[in-house]
């Protein structure tokens, strides 16, 4: 989204450096763009890959006379510490998790943008962070999203389900700190009441042995490989779940409320501080499967319900998650920064 806004913007010349990813391709969607890969990787490598990481970003910024660094990830954010001062470069930092540890090494950025209260008191109360470096903003749905209605049927066949059947959809990366033990466990009560119901499982797999035990009774589940139909399978979800353990602020949870849909997400973090439990949306103990399979089962019995709160949380995202007005407010901490 960054960069989409950003390169259709006449007076910003728009570099974006990365480490590589699946995504790349999108780039040559995008106009204007120049882009370089600089790997790097987490753990003890990065002692090894330290130095010519350093000389090779050091030499592409100078090179290209950049102003101001916007980073994602803490590695690059302490490199870029020990010498844009020195190269007059303004720095932004988006942490886009609760972290832990290199206390001495992170946060040096000019300015830190977090993505809810819940992840700036993080960032004050373990990093010491000054609050006035901090400018928390939501992060923002893309406003093409709104109100898309696909048809469903369609949909559904495409994914081998019966039009009779009510869709249960995890998206994200499937960890313990997403909670999917939970949501699996929820699952297999939710389907000795509910049979026509399935459960569809959207993201990287790294427990594939241990979901497989869980679920080997329950037939209705299907898993998929994070990919380019995420808004497909929002259009055919009834409810949304996500019951993390642990979240700053989930794009699933403001992706539903741009389709719409019934959201139910572990009682934590950015979660917690969005959801209006029995409004917008419904809370539950992440460690809790019966209470889980209870809410889901009540939304599935209670449709006009879930309607409402989809609606009412819809009306949320849009207000307070909108995509213009996320990144004007961006674009003038770019600009307060660059001119001071």
């Amino acid at each position: 989204m960054y960069l989409k806004y950003f390169s259709n913007k006449n007076d910003y010349q728009v570099h974006f450096i990365t480490n590589g990813g699946d995504s790349l391709e999108r780039l040559k969607e995008i106009n204007s763009l120049h882009f370089k890969i600089l790997k790097f990787s987490t753990g003890i490598s990065n002692i090894f890959q330290l130095a010519n990481f350093y000389k090779e970003i050091k030499k592409y910024l100078i090179a290209n006379k950049i102003d101001l660094v916007h980073s994602h990830h803490r590695f690059p954010e302490f490199i870029l510490s020990t010498f844009a001062n020195k190269l007059s470069i303004k720095t932004v930092f988006s942490p886009h998790g609760f972290v832990y540890g290199y206390k001495r090494f992170s946060f040096k950025s000019d300015l830190i943008i977090s993505v809810s209260y819940s992840a700036t008191k993080n960032l004050i109360d373990d990093y010491g962070v000054e609050v006035d470096k901090i400018r928390t903003i939501y992060n923002p749905v893309n406003k093409e999203q709104y109100d898309n209605e696909s048809g469903t049927n369609n949909l559904k066949s495409k994914y081998s389900l019966p039009n009779d059947y009510k869709v249960i959809l995890f998206m994200g990366r499937i960890t313990l700190e997403k909670g999917y033990d939970t949501l699996l466990k929820a699952f297999i009560k939710v389907n000795e009441k509910f049979r026509k119901s399935f459960l569809i499982l959207s993201g990287s797999d790294q427990t594939k042995n241990l979901i497989y035990k869980l679920t080997s009774d329950v037939n209705n589940i299907q898993f998929l490989q994070p990919g380019n139909n995420s808004e497909e399978l929002f259009s055919i979800a009834d409810i949304v779940v996500l019951p993390s353990r642990s979240d700053t602020f989930p794009f699933v949870m403001i992706e539903a409320g741009s389709f719409k849909k019934p959201f139910i997400g572990g009682n934590t973090g950015g979660i917690a501080e969005f959801i209006e439990d029995g409004k917008d949306g419904l809370l539950i103990d992440p460690e809790n499967h019966e209470q889980l399979a209870e809410r889901i089962i009540y939304l599935l019995n209670n449709p006009e319900t879930g309607k409402i709160m989809g609606l009412n949380l819809h009306e949320k995202v849009k207000r307070l998650c909108n995509y213009n007005s996320y990144f004007c407010k961006v674009e003038k901490i770019y600009n307060s920064l660059i001119t001071s």
